[in-house]
């Protein structure tokens, strides 16, 4: 699979000027995750990066950016225009942000997180802070219990999700701990989610792909 990849060029004054490398790598309800010259950037409707590209549309099926005065749609993990087919294997690619850590925006039930992948986490994690912003109703369908944390024993709450995407990756029914509190600020990528796919680190890159 290879995620969109659209570069453009512009003639001024007899000089070929490049356009931004732009990757569409996530897609929501009025936002999208595109990478722009190796930039991850969150675009809300209407927004505008540093590098002057727009976003005019987006749902969870494509985005229309604005790439120098170009309207150009693009579908996530196939051929611009949607004209090529889906992929065997889907897969997503994440960077190491500037802590050092794999940072990424993906979604839960349909919702934008923020996401840390943390191997060392058995499962999805997540404050119950964020758990009610995403609507997970976890005193209702969760298992209570306790579990151990870096800070101690928490007490926290078993979870099914009924999806987890990032990038051109989703996994349905996904097992995920809500804990008591504010802590984590981001969502834990743990191995309930990374286990059922095959994973390449290549240093500064970290490489998911759908074992089938």
């Amino acid at each position: 699979m290879a995620t969109v990849v659209l570069t453009l060029a512009c003639v001024l004054g007899g000089q070929t000027l490049a356009a931004p490398k732009v990757q569409v790598i996530g897609l929501f309800k009025d936002q999208a995750l595109v990478r722009i010259d190796g930039t991850q950037r969150l675009l809300k409707l209407g927004q505008t990066s540093p590098e002057g590209v727009r976003l005019i549309a987006a749902d969870s099926r494509a985005a229309t950016l604005e790439i120098e005065g170009r309207r150009i749609e693009f579908g996530l993990d196939r051929g611009m225009g949607g004209r090529y087919g889906e992929p065997e294997n889907a897969e997503t690619r994440i960077y190491r942000d500037a802590r050092g850590m794999f940072s990424t925006v993906g979604s839960i039930n349909g919702r934008t997180v923020n996401f840390l992948v943390d191997t060392g986490a058995t499962q999805v994690a997540m404050s119950s802070l964020e758990a009610r912003r995403l609507g997970v109703e976890y005193r209702v369908s969760g298992e209570r219990g306790l579990v151990s944390t870096a800070s101690g024993v928490a007490q926290a709450y078993r979870v099914k999700l009924d999806s987890v995407k990032v990038g051109g990756v989703e996994l349905r029914n996904v097992d995920a701990l809500v804990l008591a509190g504010d802590s984590p600020q981001e969502v834990l990528l743990g191995m309930s989610f990374l286990s059922r796919l095959e994973m390449e680190n290549s240093g500064n890159m970290l490489l998911l792909r759908r074992k089938f």
